[in-house]
């Protein structure tokens, strides 16, 4: 039996959809971006699927199969069903006998949405009602998938319902950030895994230094301070109370380095390991409505980072430490209360992917063959063009 020729429509679609997307989150992140495509709207010279030319699924319209407005076979989640014929495959529509040719079959992905959940699990839902959980310390890239059919004899295209896809990827930030307190002022270097773990160095100049008084021993033995530690970060602490906030406890070994006061008798070197508790509350001020890093926002087809990408905190801290060097004589505890600020210039890695995409996925010999015709059929007309000034350019 003869098949009918595919229309021309099939052709549009094609051109449409080989037009590339929008550039990769690696050019927003300071890349430079690539010129125009001199050709965006040509036939595309490559014709290769991005798999192995097989439609996305394939089975026998029957139990759990429905069709949707144009007659289209659809499984339970609006994908077209397909069966293999001889070479290629065919799409039985509804109410007749003898099935139709899938000519070619393309995949179109979107950038739907990126989660963060920097305060606890986010739940997003799905067309069928379903929600996806992204858990605490994790973020979640999302994804909107939809597969166009083009069916032989067949005006409109099948595109199937929208397919949502999550890549989930760990929250892993760097912070830097400043503190005064009783033993000084000090500087910040702070990694965090997951909204959890966290591993910090800090060092600062230490105001007792040199200063006079017994009660201030030893912090007063040395003019520089270094803190070393980690800990466990936790979110909300009496949120009825202070509303939302993050609070953190762990270990911290400190060391108080160059001699200040001059005194043989005394250590130049102090070190006493010790506790801590943090309380830390995060873009007080609406600092994260349109802002990232330190300038506004990208346009969002190319700066993928959510308004909660970046983190701006202002913090309250208590620390303990056990002085075993020089307990005996100045006192075992000491204490330091300190006020600061941090921000996480080094965010999460957010996947690689482009906003928008189109892939070839099936193409059969016969659509094949048609494309590369009116591929030819343009080329003349192009040079016909240029012999006629006259007629009509592209």
């Amino acid at each position: 039996m003869k098949r009918a020729p595919a229309t021309s429509l099939a052709a549009v679609v094609l051109l449409f959809l080989a037009a590339p997307g929008v550039p990769s989150l690696a050019q927003a992140a300071g890349q430079a971006e690539p010129g125009p495509a001199v050709s965006a709207l040509e036939i595309p010279d490559n014709l290769s699927p991005e798999g192995d030319n097989r439609p996305l699924l394939l089975g026998v319209p029957g139990e759990g199969v429905r069709y949707d407005d144009n007659g289209f076979p659809e499984n339970q989640h609006g994908l077209l069903v397909v069966s293999p014929e001889g070479d290629g495959f065919t799409v039985l529509m509804r109410g007749v006998s003898f099935p139709f040719l899938l000519y070619a079959q393309f995949v179109n992905r979107q950038r739907d949405a990126v989660f963060l959940a920097r305060e606890g699990l986010v739940k997003d839902a799905l067309p069928d009602g379903t929600m996806q959980d992204i858990p605490y310390g994790y973020g979640a890239l999302k994804t909107n998938t939809d597969w166009i059919s083009v069916v032989e004899g067949q005006l409109p295209p099948h595109v199937s319902d929208n397919q949502k896809t999550f890549a989930q990827f760990p929250l892993r930030d760097l912070y830097l950030g400043v503190s005064l307190g009783i033993i000084g002022l000090q500087a910040e270097a702070r990694y965090v895994d997951r909204e959890r773990a966290f591993g910090y160095a800090r060092a600062g100049l230490n105001f007792l230094g040199g200063l006079g008084g017994e009660g201030f021993a030893p912090l007063n033995y040395t003019r520089l301070s270094v803190d070393l530690g980690g800990g466990i970060a936790f979110p909300g602490l009496l949120e009825n109370l202070i509303g939302e906030n993050h609070w953190s406890v762990g270990g911290d070994l400190f060391l108080g380095l160059v001699d200040a006061d001059g005194n043989p008798a005394t250590p130049a070197v102090v070190w006493m390991p010790g506790v801590f508790f943090e309380l830390e509350k995060r873009d007080l001020f609406g600092w994260g409505d349109g802002w990232a890093g330190f300038g506004p926002k990208g346009d969002y087809h190319v700066d993928a980072r959510p308004s909660n990408y970046h983190v701006r905190a202002l913090i309250a801290r208590v620390a303990m430490y056990l002085d075993l060097q020089n307990g005996a004589s100045t006192g075992w505890v000491k204490v330091d209360v300190a006020v600061g600020f941090r921000y996480n210039v080094v965010g999460p890695r957010i996947p690689d992917h482009p906003f928008k995409e189109t892939r070839v996925v099936y193409l059969s010999h016969e659509y094949r063959q048609q494309v590369l015709s009116q591929r030819e059929q343009r080329e003349l007309r192009k040079q016909e063009s240029g012999a006629n000034p006259g007629l009509p350019s592209q």
